[in-house]
């Protein structure tokens, strides 16, 4: 059942009161003195409505008085708010509204505190992972080393460079992960310029060339394409593109293709990267960006990147004021939608938007 509104309450105990007030003269007018019918009526009508009126502001007053110190409790901005020109009704709706907002505010913050200290636990125990295994290898090869393995000329120089290799990886991971932190801590620096994506593109082909044709994984264009300029960094388009066809060869089955399509919309071009790899289940897509996140927990960790390439893609792309997306089906493959904006320019410029052609 809704609860009456406090100046109806009133009113009724105010209605209650001059009933009261009426059977009083009345033990008046009949005990103690005669009165006149007009008086019988007047004095109960003026109490009533008296009543009321006390009642009425001395509890608005109190309400305002606990309302401003149920705000500060909580920390709602509110107290200037409460003022003698709101009713007592308009109070009670207005504190009923404020605290239920702030009761919806508290527990969407309360659920991000959950969340961003379950997304620290896993992110610490996702790094602690992806150091520890090159960490346990230099260690393993330096004991075997200490163990005499040092004086054998065939087997110290292996595990030097095996060791080496190791060392490669925790730079490669930390170097990554320094970069992905400056880029959310400061606001990243492009050097925006008119260039042509396909140059772009083959060039990132070129560079995987040989280790695409020991996997015999293939890189190609949908179809001939001739030159098409955009608006954007190069040097940071070009390490979305890198990670993109990296992940594809090293996560892709032997013999596979990575399939690359341009689309053209008003504003924007589109890549499309398609390849036809074991595909990324449904519940995984919308934390592949996350910060060495993988797919399967088992995965060779030596396979792939540093597992922060992803997320280093998607915040180059954002800071583009662009898109990255991602969609996929188990056993036909997975495909990364990059947007880029459209250069107006038909050639490129240099850093001061001259055109070099």
């Amino acid at each position: 059942m809704k609860t009456a509104r406090p100046s109806v309450l009133i009113l009724y105990g105010s209605i209650a009161f001059m009933f009261l007030s009426f059977l009083f003269t009345l033990i008046v007018h009949a005990i103690i003195v005669e009165l006149s019918r007009t008086i019988m009526i007047l004095i109960p009508v003026f109490s009533g409505i008296f009543s009321y009126l006390v009642f009425y502001f001395l509890l608005k007053g109190f309400i305002q008085y606990r309302l401003a110190n149920i705000y500060r409790s909580i920390q709602v901005n509110q107290a200037a708010n409460i003022g003698f020109n709101k009713s007592i009704d308009s109070l009670m709706e207005d504190a009923e509204k404020e605290v239920a907002e702030w009761k919806k505010n508290s527990s969407i913050e309360i659920s991000k505190l959950k969340e961003q200290a379950e997304f620290r636990k896993e992110f610490l125990g996702n790094l602690a992972h992806e150091l520890k295994t090159p960490v346990f290898s230099i260690q393993g090869y330096l004991l075997t080393l200490l163990d005499g393995g040092l004086e054998d000329p065939q087997v110290n120089r292996s595990f030097l460079e095996r060791a080496s290799k190791s060392t490669d990886r925790i730079t490669g991971i930390l170097e990554d992960l320094d970069q992905i932190t400056r880029m959310e801590m400061e606001n990243l620096r492009l050097e925006v310029r008119s260039f042509d994506l396909i140059d772009l593109l083959k060039e990132s082909f070129d560079f995987f060339e040989l280790i695409a044709k020991d996997k015999n994984y293939h890189l190609v264009f949908d179809k001939s394409y001739s030159s098409k300029y955009v608006n954007a960094d190069k040097n940071k388009m070009g390490q979305v593109f890198t990670n993109l066809i990296s992940n594809a060869i090293s996560y892709g089955k032997p013999g596979g293709t990575l399939t690359v399509s341009i689309l053209n919309l008003e504003e924007r071009l589109v890549v499309e990267f398609k390849d036809d790899g074991p595909g990324i289940e449904p519940h995984h897509l919308s934390r592949l960006f996350e910060r060495f996140y993988r797919v399967e927990k088992s995965r060779n960790r030596n396979e792939g990147g540093s597992g922060l390439g992803l997320a280093i893609a998607k915040h180059i792309v954002e800071s583009h004021g662009q898109s990255i997306q991602v969609k996929s089906q188990v056993g036909i493959g997975t495909t990364f939608v990059v947007s880029i904006e459209k250069s107006k320019n038909t050639g490129p410029v240099s850093s001061r938007g001259i055109p070099l052609k």
